[in-house]
């Protein structure tokens, strides 16, 4: 392939310093272009872009201090190369074009030696930055087909994830048909629909999990707020829960300080999240265990503080944090640890923070783990 030629645009009112420079630079290989005026030189540059700009100084109507000030306020040329050359040879002058934006100084008469020293530092500089800018670009577009296909991802998984629902509710319509007709059961079938009926609620939370953080994500969800004892939600959990418990040999108590006042919540939202701890802590416990949910009041901060304890396996402390996080089941589960059903520890954290509340874990292995979170605006009063 055919190497480019580097464009150099020789801007100077005399043409004989033109005449000299065009034919040294065209014999070194460059492409040359020429404006004999400030005003010339900028529109030569917004038609067709040179490499580098020899910027004479001393021009009538416009100078190249003003040319070169000009270049660095449009965005479009504030960083390509200019090599201000002037007959002037005071400190003060370089400076004075350094301060225009000039990123080289070359007296007159020029030497042709340091004129393609400056020229080669300049081009090498632009080069890099040139195939910088083109990265920039390639990144930019390999991100944005990225987050096109998210967003399709999101959408299928979405699409299906709700598909799901309608079988679903068949099922669970089913079951509840059967545990109505108690007389044609004998206690097996009984316990298997059961059984069938809480797996069946479990994936249906699960289902409503995914919907609720994609929507949490974009600011989609409306918090349908009401008042209510959080007393109702630790207690109606520990009844839905009551069979895997009893059948695994778990007990579950409830500790809720008499000063614990009604909070106005999104209900429903608040006891997924109890639902998912406790299960959580279910799957965790081994068979004779103890789980506690502990509700409290803290006047100072107007808090309602919530504690799903159990003393079961623990989470190594590395794990903490990461456990809340949308893609880290996947991680840990290559490490061989022990998950939580699907995504709910990431909705119990997108909806305990669209409460303004906050939500973390305390655990050492083996002894057990602390779920605990609260929630803003309770009044004692």
């Amino acid at each position: 392939m055919e190497e480019k030629k580097h464009k150099i645009l020789i801007v100077d009112d005399e043409e004989l310093n033109v005449r000299f420079l065009s034919t040294f630079l065209q014999r070194k290989g460059y492409e040359i272009d020429v404006a004999s005026t400030g005003i010339e030189a900028l529109e030569r540059i917004e038609r067709g872009r040179p490499d580098v700009v020899l910027l004479d100084a001393m021009m009538p109507e416009m100078d190249g201090f003003e040319v070169c000030r000009q270049l660095r306020k449009n965005p479009e040329t504030h960083l390509l190369p200019v090599i201000m050359v002037t007959a002037l040879h005071s400190i003060e002058d370089e400076v004075r074009a350094l301060e225009a934006g000039s990123d080289d100084f070359l007296p007159k008469p020029i030497n042709n030696l340091e004129l393609m020293a400056r020229l080669r530092s300049l081009l090498r500089i632009k080069t890099l930055h040139d195939q910088l800018r083109e990265s920039k670009k390639e990144l930019e577009e390999k991100n944005q087909k990225l987050i096109e296909l998210q967003g399709l991802r999101d959408s299928l998984t979405q699409m299906i994830v709700h598909d799901l629902k309608n079988p679903l509710t068949g099922i669970m319509g089913c079951s509840e048909l059967l545990q109505m007709m108690p007389e044609n059961l004998s206690e097996r079938q009984l316990s298997i629909i059961k059984k069938m009926d809480e797996s069946s609620s479990v994936i249906q939370n699960m289902i409503t999990d995914i919907l609720d953080i994609s929507r949490m994500e974009e600011n989609k969800v409306k918090l349908r707020k009401e008042p209510f004892h959080i007393l109702e939600i630790l207690d109606a959990n520990l009844n839905e829960m009551a069979y895997t418990m009893q059948k695994n040999g778990i007990s579950g108590q409830l500790n809720v300080d008499n000063d614990v006042p009604m909070i106005s919540a999104d209900k429903d939202m608040i006891h997924r999240v109890v639902a998912n701890l406790l299960h959580n802590a279910v799957k965790h416990s081994a068979k004779g265990g103890k789980i506690n949910l502990i509700a409290r009041y803290e006047p100072e901060g107007t808090r309602l503080h919530v504690t799903v304890k159990d003393n079961g396996e623990g989470i190594d402390p590395q794990y903490t944090e990461k456990i809340f996080e949308k893609f880290a089941q996947a991680d840990l589960k290559k490490l061989g640890l022990k998950t939580d059903r699907g995504l709910g520890l990431t909705f119990c954290k997108l909806a305990i923070e669209a409460h303004g509340g906050k939500i973390w874990v305390e655990s050492r292995l083996g002894e057990g783990s602390e779920f605990k979170f609260y929630l803003p605006g309770a009044s004692g009063a």
